[in-house]
């Protein structure tokens, strides 16, 4: 398994890449996911910040993460504090433990690189993330 920034190269994979479907949240996960190819192209965009981290094994993308710089109305960006927007695994690699492991490895990167403060939102309808969440951050 090998854990990578993205690359325009993926912007056809991560089109087509599918984390499931049926609920609002999991088409906001494919959306998120699409997303870098819009992003790269915005100026407005890259006030963000974005970080999209792959999880390639056998030369395909299996799993996608994203996050961002949190932005205060007043104050403007925070270094030291990212929202991540999505951890999503490829259907068909659901349930392996890929998902804690590229979650646990980003929120890694992001402590060596100075973040004091990880945030994420999940659907209170959601109890697949809200499990997930509460078995890889039990703290938080």
């Amino acid at each position: 398994m090998i854990l990578r920034d993205v690359a325009p190269s993926d912007d056809a994979v991560l089109a087509s890449f599918d984390p499931g479907s049926g609920t609002s949240w999991l088409d906001e996960v494919a959306e998120i996911v699409g997303g870098p190819i819009a992003w790269r192209n915005d100026p407005a965009e890259r006030a963000f910040d974005r970080r999209i981290v792959v999880a390639e094994d056998g030369g395909q993308i299996v799993a996608v993460a994203a996050h961002e710089r949190v932005e205060h109305e007043r104050a403007g960006g925070l270094a030291g504090h990212r929202h991540l927007l999505a951890v999503a695994v490829r259907r068909d690699r659901q349930r392996t433990g890929l998902a804690r492991l590229l979650a646990e490895a980003v929120v890694a990167e992001m402590q060596l690189d100075g973040v004091q403060s990880v945030s994420w939102l999940i659907h209170p309808a959601n109890a697949a993330s809200l499990a997930f969440s509460r078995s890889v951050f039990p703290d938080a």
